[in-house]
Formats: C-alpha cells, sequence, structure tokens
C-alpha cells in the first residue's frame, strides 16, 4: 500500500487541491476555490509535462499531447470563467 502511494503523489497532490479548492467553495469564497480549483487543473497540467510517463502514475490518461492539451485548455477556460463571474455584494 506504501509503495503504491509513494506512486501516485502527483495524482494524490491534484486530489488534494481539488478537496482544499471544494472546501473554500463551500465554506469560504466561491471565487477563491473556483480559482484554486483551475489552479489544480493546471497543476495536473504542469505535472503530466514535467513528470515521465511512468512518474505521472495515473496522470496519465491517453499520449502527453492529449493529456496536456485537454489540462490546459480546461484550466485555462476554468480560470477565465472563475475571474468573470462577479462578485456578490451583501
Amino acid at each position: 500500500m506504501r509503495k503504491l502511494l509513494s506512486k501516485q503523489w502527483p495524482l494524490l497532490s491534484v486530489y488534494a487541491l481539488l478537496a482544499v479548492s471544494m472546501l473554500l467553495v463551500v465554506f469560504v469564497d466561491f471565487r477563491a476555490g473556483a480559482v484554486l480549483f483551475a489552479g489544480s487543473v493546471l497543476w495536473a497540467c504542469a505535472l503530466r509535462f514535467v513528470l515521465s510517463d511512468q512518474a505521472a502514475g495515473l496522470l496519465r490518461v491517453r499520449r502527453r499531447r492529449i493529456d496536456l492539451t485537454v489540462l490546459l485548455t480546461l484550466g485555462i477556460t476554468l480560470l477565465v470563467l472563475a475571474l468573470v463571474v462577479p462578485h456578490r455584494n451583501i
């Protein structure tokens, strides 16, 4: 089990950021959580770019170019949408 966790640290780091971003959305602020969510997708893209196919573990879904294209497009789109949402004035 320990060996499996040590091999999957890239995916676990992305999941940790996603969990923190969901907590931010629910308990603190939507915009901050959404920006962190986009950042976690961009973090997954950066890890997929830097790490080899074997080291990327379960972040590797398809070929590197396809993974990078999908993650980068999704991350930038989420970031733009998170920044476009207007602040709620109470």
